[in-house]
């Protein structure tokens, strides 16, 4: 069931409200314990207008489902090789991956509920990751020979699944950032994906850690 997209200005600003209060609500009930009227409430508006645009707290995750879809095949295109090594790659994808899901929680554990009745929400999850991992592979391709394996290819499509799989897992499972947003959580993704590869992460990395963070920092990542 597709939404309701607003046309006009105001619309748009009244759908946000909708949105953003919706994720922080469903992070921290899910979507079953989550009440209209608490979304209404955060997000200074009234019942009548909620339902104006949703039918159901389930059309409102739908509308939050096709966004999330838009922005992570702008984020594919924008993928990129930070620094010029295959770690930096790695690591840039970490980091990414662990910030999509940090300012998504609501939206996948919404997903996650609401996937047990209709499967197809984690279909359209696995298209997602492919189409990433496509991309990805294109950025790894010219360190094919730096990673020990007969099928390198496999090997960094494991890597990112890994990755992807974990973070997703945690942001399912603990919607409370002193636990799931910190820096701790980036580097076990990162360990993991090198592991995958065959490859130790490199000793002396925390200058490039760092510009790699100030590179997700730009307005096409955040």
């Amino acid at each position: 069931m597709k939404s309701y997209k607003p046309k006009q200005k105001r619309g748009y600003e009244a759908e946000q409200n909708f949105l953003e209060a919706a994720k922080t609500i469903f992070a921290k009930e899910g979507v079953a314990r989550a009440r209209v009227s608490d979304i209404v409430q955060l997000a200074g508006s009234s019942t009548g207008n909620f339902y104006f645009r949703f039918k159901n707290k389930e059309m409102l995750f739908e509308r939050l489902f096709e966004i999330y879809e838009e922005q992570m095949e702008a984020l594919r295109k924008d993928l990129q090789d930070p620094l010029g090594s295959l770690a930096s790659t790695i690591y840039f994808m970490a980091a990414l991956n662990h910030q999509v899901l940090q300012n998504n929680i609501g939206l996948y554990r919404a997903a996650h509920e609401i996937s047990a009745r209709e499967p197809e929400i984690w279909k359209r999850f696995q298209q997602i990751t492919i189409k990433a991992t496509e991309r990805i592979l294109i950025l790894c391709e010219p360190y094919r020979d730096e990673i020990p394996s007969d099928d390198w290819e496999m090997s960094v499509r494991e890597a990112i699944q890994l990755i992807s799989s974990f973070a997703a897992n945690q942001a399912i499972r603990n919607a409370g950032p002193a636990h799931f947003g910190s820096q701790a959580m980036v580097d076990v993704g990162f360990r993991a994906g090198m592991g995958v590869l065959g490859l130790a992460p490199p000793l002396d990395f925390e200058n490039e850690k760092e510009k790699i963070h100030q590179i997700l920092e730009d307005d096409r990542y955040s």
